[in-house]
């Protein structure tokens, strides 16, 4: 298990799965009905090259996975690749993303602080199934159907008017429909990445725009800039890393400490 890199579970009837080694670098999950519990700490996550799949997983608690993903942000410490992928059932976005929006589109106020910004989160609420008459979903010609987001920000002339709305960061990377054509209810994507803070970080206290589109690449013909279509989203969220210089095991320690405080709360 020390050495343990690929592991592959999908369609098993699991119900915990263990504490797994750093040294892991995939897992896959998906499609197991039974899967109730999982304990993936803060190094395991942060140490995967690809996306934590728990597509299907409807058993599944959730709020640990999550936490460790919130945490292993928090803590600053190095993640592979740069980035942590999750998908799990349900639409309920965490709590720690403070901004939130229905639709493929979200607007925030960035905050005068940007140029300590690390990492941004995003977590993006599928309304699923996906319809068998969309082409976009539908065909299984297409080779993958990618999303991606445009950031815009509206520029301002001498005098202080709008003058242009300006992309000022256009990012596409994320593979993930072919693991949502087989879902049946909603299901989440939760992204992190540190890649293009530098874009944000001029932009400090200015109101920026996020909008989550589809691109489609059939090896034939591909669905781009000009002709593009918005996610088919129920809810988005988006969360700004600043830098909070804790360690990871500080902060598991003060999250443990706060689990059994909600605990001690419930029991009186």
């Amino acid at each position: 298990m020390v050495c343990l890199r690929y592991l592959t579970l999908h369609g098993t009837p699991i119900k915990a799965l263990p504490e797994l080694p750093a040294s892991l670098r995939s897992l896959t999950t998906h499609d197991c009905a039974s899967l109730e519990t999982t304990v993936i700490s803060i190094n395991s996550i942060g140490s995967l090259w690809d996306v934590l799949n728990f597509a299907n997983c409807f058993k599944l608690d959730q709020k640990p996975l999550t936490a460790a993903m919130h945490l292993k942000i928090q803590s600053g410490e190095k993640i592979a690749l740069d980035r942590i992928q999750m998908i799990l059932p349900g639409s309920e976005i965490p709590e720690w993303f403070g901004d939130k929006g229905i639709g493929s589109s979200l607007t925030i106020q960035l905050p005068s602080n940007c140029h300590q910004l690390k990492g941004i989160a995003f977590c993006l609420v599928f309304l699923l199934p996906f319809p068998s008459h969309d082409m976009l979903y539908g065909s299984d010609d297409h080779r993958e159907v990618r999303i991606y987001f445009d950031c815009h920000i509206k520029s301002k002339n001498v005098d202080g008017d709008v003058d242009d709305d300006e992309v000022f960061v256009s990012k596409k990377s994320y593979t993930i429909y072919n693991f949502l054509k087989t879902c049946d209810s909603d299901h989440m994507f939760l992204h992190y990445e540190l890649g293009f803070v530098d874009h944000f970080r001029k932009y400090s206290g200015n109101e920026v725009t996020f909008n989550f589109y589809n691109e489609v690449d059939n090896g034939k013909t591909k669905v781009g800039h000009d002709i593009r279509e918005p996610c088919k989203l129920k809810t988005c969220g988006v969360y700004l890393h600043f830098d909070e210089n804790l360690r990871g095991d500080t902060l598991l320690r003060i999250f443990l400490q706060k689990q059994k405080l909600r605990r001690n709360l419930r029991e009186k």
